[in-house]
């Protein structure tokens, strides 16, 4: 605060004034830390002032450009014929007006993922000496693995249909003339198979409640380390722990998809006080703008966030909230890895915002099922399609609370404690005075050893 006072005297400025050019000629000279501690001065003595304020975004990289370096990167994965059939269909025009058939048809996820799945069937070819090329020969055994695999709870079956119906479209795309039929057989098999089976989330669900104490306790123990902190890489690790709670509570708060949680802006995603958050339309159901109220706890975790832990790693032209140690926003994949790292310390489970979606899903569907759609609302679901995934596992919620009311009633009209206590019980091994019963020692039968 002394070195504000005194380059404010010197430029004969009042130090009230506060712009991001003489945030940046005064403080940008120094280490983050130092940042830091001037900017948490001036907010303290000038609450008034948005020593925050950014001028200018940092670079991101699009989609577009990292699908580009990830095809380029894994581009020898693939045999030639296939190098030859993709490369017309997936070349980029530098002014994007000549993209490829599957640039301009597929997102940049779908044409992401269904490389993926192509890269690693061939490399599994390569490995095992067999042709590099999507024949029968090549996909049973490559299904055989898969299964060994799922016997050792490495994948699902779902993973393993997936990743066969990836491979399947691209090589319709590629090689229309062939003819894929052959597939259909194994791909209605595998999806019986996986609507028998449990999925993964199944097994991720834990209480809203839990995540929500678990958020708090987060931000708590990030904001603990951060002022018992002395350097910038231990400050910089409570950010990540700050950051990922406070993501957690906005996806409890607010369960929006993580590409629109990692994309949240302080100027256009949130109002001045930090009490409500918008998403823009094409981000809604509808189109329309979305407005979102925050809880009281989630606005302190959020404004402890920025004024403690952003404000170390986060350069002065950034406006966007998640901020990496590196200065730059922080990917979708990386801040659903994070919160999934982290609840799995929790929990020993690997919840993901994808699972917390589905857990808000299942929740409002069981709670109020004639309101199913209000899922569709909350989620911003395309279509209310997508709720009625969720309604299988809403009744199965509801028949589990109707049958456990069911049986404490039962109990409750039979005289039968539905709880544990001190008393002993009536039954096996208690006499009829409620002493434990002596047992007796077994008696070795004849040709029995």
């Amino acid at each position: 605060m002394g070195r504000w006072l005194l380059e404010a005297g010197q430029d004969d400025l009042p130090p009230e004034l506060i712009t991001p050019a003489l945030l940046e000629r005064r403080l940008g000279h120094l280490r983050p830390e130092m940042q830091a501690a001037a900017r948490q001065a001036l907010q303290a003595v000038f609450p008034e002032a948005n020593v925050f304020c950014r001028e200018t975004r940092v670079e991101v990289e699009s989609k577009r450009a990292a699908l580009q370096r990830e095809i380029a990167r894994n581009w020898h994965r693939l045999p030639s014929a296939w190098q030859e059939a993709a490369k017309p269909k997936l070349h980029f025009c530098p002014e994007g007006l000549n993209d490829g058939l599957l640039v301009e048809a597929w997102t940049p996820d779908t044409v992401r993922t269904r490389m993926q799945a192509a890269c690693a069937f061939f490399d599994y070819c390569r490995d095992a000496g067999l042709v590099e090329d999507v024949t029968p020969n090549s996909v049973k055994p490559y299904l055989n693995q898969r299964q060994d695999l799922y016997r050792a709870g490495k994948v699902s079956i779902a993973s393993t249909r997936g990743a066969l119906q990836k491979l399947k479209l691209l090589g319709v795309a590629l090689f229309p003339d062939r003819n894929w039929d052959w597939f259909n057989p194994a791909l209605r098999f595998l999806r019986k198979k996986a609507a028998l089976q449990p999925s993964r989330n199944d097994g991720r669900i834990v209480d809203l409640a839990e995540l929500k104490l678990a958020a708090l306790s987060c931000s708590e123990e990030a904001l603990r380390r951060h002022k018992a902190a002395k350097g910038y890489k231990k400050r910089a690790s409570a950010n990540k722990l700050a950051r990922t709670g406070l993501a957690i509570s906005l996806l409890v708060n607010s369960p929006i998809r993580r590409e629109s949680l990692a994309a949240l802006d302080l100027k256009e995603n949130f109002d001045t006080g930090f009490t409500r958050l918008y998403l823009s339309s094409r981000e809604t159901k509808d189109k329309q703008r979305d407005e979102r109220l925050l809880s009281p706890e989630v606005q302190k975790q959020l404004r402890d966030y920025i004024e403690h832990h952003r404000v170390v790693v986060a350069p002065t032209q950034e406006t966007a909230l998640f901020i990496g140690s590196w200065g730059k926003p922080v990917t979708p994949d990386y801040l659903s890895q994070t919160v999934g790292d982290q609840c799995e310390k929790l929990f020993g489970k690997r919840v993901t915002p994808q699972v917390i979606r589905n857990i808000i899903a299942g929740f409002i569907v069981s709670e109020a099922p004639e309101k199913a759609s209000l899922a569709s609302i909350v989620l911003n679901h395309a279509s209310t399609a997508t709720t009625e995934t969720y309604r299988a596992n809403g009744k199965q919620v509801q028949a589990a609370k109707k049958l456990r009311a069911a049986n404490d009633k039962g109990r409750a009209d039979h005289g039968v404690e539905t709880m544990l206590s001190g008393k002993p019980r009536k039954g096996r091994g208690n006499n009829r005075e409620g002493k434990p019963v002596q047992e007796r020692p077994l008696r070795r039968r004849r040709g029995v050893s």
